[in-house]
């Protein structure tokens, strides 16, 4: 196709040569199809021969979440015996419009490397490609366009922060020292050793065949049990949210299940009604929440929790601590299950249980932090 350069010429030949014709001066007719003839030959030129590489696509790192900055590594390969004319190559990226790279002649056979920056600058499915290589004649009258390379796509996580969950033992904060005193009172699993009997015991804690070969009746005593499970939920109802708090949920639940997948702890998650991921792991749980949106739809969650030994975390991320998400969470939470309410878009109201204020960018953490005495992780990235 001919660039502007090339119409341009076009134009002035055809202007030209009805110029000298017109008034029958020769070297202005001859001039004008000079001009025209030039550009026919670049419009050769260019369609000669077709540009033949070979590209192969490398992105660092292979996962990245919103905030990061990758980096897309191209391998370009002369696959002709022919050098090639200097080249200019585009690839388009989704939501983000795309690279240009300028890649000097090639010679047959030879290989080059070239690379451009990819910031995340949103979560979901980021598709670039195909690669396009444009071809110019020397003059820049004419150019000629192939795709060369496919499209590939990676996903962007959700932006998250590793947190430390609270445990059955050792836990402060509000959180911290409800599982403390529910892990206490409950009577374990895990032999610990064997004791004297005491007065208050519970009689199925004896131990009745050591308490055959004993004087005294002995007891078991078992290790408390702490965390097992946590169940992240995070409603998508649209009518809870502005676009600015929805996305605050998704990094909040996306937060929850990093922190879950660094306490290897049994996960499921739940998007809406539509998402129900059981024993699931961080990576998928992760790809889950990047692609997932507010639906114009009321909250309902048909799935019931799963029953189970030991105490879980029922993490809910919704608007408020009002929605009808919290009401239908505690009609179905397992009665081992804890509830913490992470409201993103409005806080005020009465609202009964743990509730996690994250109605602002920053806040999440420090509420969360205080709720159950826990830390933020160092290293975050180890959960994605």
């Amino acid at each position: 196709m001919l660039t502007r350069h090339g119409w341009g010429a076009i134009v002035l030949a055809v202007t030209t040569a009805v110029i000298g014709r017109f008034f029958g001066v020769l070297e202005l007719f001859v001039l004008g199809a000079g001009i025209f003839t030039l550009v026919v030959a670049a419009f050769l030129w260019a369609h000669a021969r077709r540009v033949d590489l070979d590209v192969r696509r490398h992105v660092v790192p292979s996962t990245l979440q919103v905030g990061e900055v990758g980096r897309v590594e191209l391998r370009i390969t002369n696959r002709t015996k022919l050098t090639t004319s200097p080249l200019h190559l585009w690839e388009p990226v989704s939501g983000m419009g795309g690279a240009t790279l300028r890649v000097a002649p090639m010679r047959g056979g030879e290989t080059i490397s070239a690379n451009y920056r990819l910031p995340a600058t949103r979560r979901g499915t980021l598709v670039f490609g195909p690669l396009t290589v444009e071809r110019r004649d020397p003059f820049g009258l004419c150019t000629v366009r192939h795709d060369v390379a496919g499209t590939h796509e990676i996903v962007v996580l959700p932006a998250h922060i590793a947190l430390t969950l609270p445990s059955g033992s050792g836990s402060s904060g509000p959180i911290g020292r409800h599982l403390r005193m529910r892990s206490l009172g409950r009577d374990g699993t895990e032999f610990h050793s064997l004791r004297d009997y005491a007065d208050g015991d519970d009689l199925r804690s004896i131990h009745w065949r050591a308490s055959a070969r004993s004087e005294t009746l002995k007891v078991r005593e078992v290790e408390p049990e702490g965390l097992r499970r946590c169940t992240v939920v995070l409603d998508a109802s649209a009518s809870e949210y502005t676009p600015e708090s929805f996305e605050r949920a998704v990094s909040a639940a996306a937060s929850a299940i990093a922190s879950a997948g660094r306490s290897a702890l049994w996960m499921r998650l739940v998007v809406g009604s539509e998402t129900d991921l059981r024993n699931t792991n961080p990576l998928a749980a992760m790809h889950a929440l990047a692609d997932c949106a507010a639906i114009d739809a009321d909250f309902a969650m048909p799935f019931a929790s799963p029953t189970g030994e030991g105490l879980g975390l029922f993490v809910m991320v919704t608007g408020s601590p009002q929605s009808a998400a919290v009401t239908e969470a505690r009609r179905k939470i397992n009665p081992n299950d804890v509830l913490i309410i992470v409201a993103c878009t409005a806080i005020g109201g009465p609202a009964n249980g743990f509730v996690i204020d994250a109605t602002e960018d920053n806040g999440f953490a420090t509420s969360w932090v205080a709720m159950t005495g826990g830390r933020v992780a160092n290293d975050a990235r180890a959960a994605s």
